[in-house]
């Protein structure tokens, strides 16, 4: 593993930044990235996860959420992206959207297409399915109540989920510790729920879109990008589900490697 340096862009946007060279690549993280406290450790820890999925000796910067905006939407997300993308890295970069970040890279590159020399959405799509949608709300609902979310089938294979419904049983209380404030979850959740992505064009962006068949946030939305970017790269992992970076690692690995 190459070494891993964390900061914050613009006085507020955490970062974990992987290797060191000309040229990295973007990376937008997932929802983890506003759901758990941006303490160090633990982008260093989603660095390393990430590093699994990316091209060998790859340069690369993960980039998190502000854990206290003012004002929170889709669009204001992505405007403080182009701006890193100006000020941190030569204004133009390849840009990797994982899950949630897939939404805000997609609308990064969209409305901002000069800073994006190519575009990889992984685990995610321009959109949440409409199925999707439902899970997010049910997540905002659970926030405000300071549950945890608990998808019994979020993994593929039973025993993945019956790990994952274990270690929240056991270490709940750890888990809770370190959340960010349930206010703070529910407006980025929220923002996904007023967000529209109705009419993005992505003409002339080189464009990879590599998710499950399966998968419970995005599936219709990942299926239809054949159809509705037609210029795209898309990779549909069989019977994966929204865990195919986590089940199928060395599958999107490939397929990034050989589009970046």
């Amino acid at each position: 593993m190459q070494a891993v340096q964390t900061g914050k862009f613009l006085d507020r946007i955490p970062f974990a930044k992987v290797g060191d060279g000309p040229d990295p690549i973007l990376i937008i993280n997932g929802g983890q990235g506003f759901m758990m406290r941006p303490e160090t450790a633990r982008l260093a820890n989603d660095a390393n996860r990430m590093a699994r999925i990316m091209p060998d000796g790859q340069h690369f910067i993960l980039l998190g959420y502000n854990p206290f905006p003012d004002e929170l939407s889709v669009h204001c997300i992505a405007d403080d992206v182009a701006a890193i993308i100006k000020t941190q890295l030569g204004g133009r970069c390849r840009l990797v959207g994982v899950s949630y970040g897939a939404v805000v890279a997609s609308n990064v590159a969209a409305r901002f297409p000069d800073r994006v020399a190519k575009l990889a959405l992984i685990a995610g799509a321009p959109a949440f399915s409409s199925h999707g949608r439902l899970l997010i709300a049910q997540q905002a609902d659970l926030a405000r109540k300071g549950e945890l979310a608990q998808f019994n089938s979020v993994f593929r294979r039973p025993w993945f989920n019956l790990l994952l419904s274990l270690r929240i049983r056991l270490t709940s209380a750890k888990i809770r510790a370190k959340l960010s404030s349930p206010d703070t979850i529910c407006r980025y959740l929220n923002a996904i729920l007023d967000y529209d992505a109705t009419g993005l064009s992505f003409d002339g962006i080189e464009m990879l879109v590599v998710g499950g068949s399966r998968d419970q946030f995005f599936g219709e939305t990942i299926r239809s990008c054949k159809a509705r970017y037609p210029h795209a790269c898309v990779v549909i992992l069989e019977r994966e589900t929204h865990m195919a970076p986590v089940e199928r690692p060395s599958d999107v690995k490939a397929a990034i490697t050989s589009f970046i």
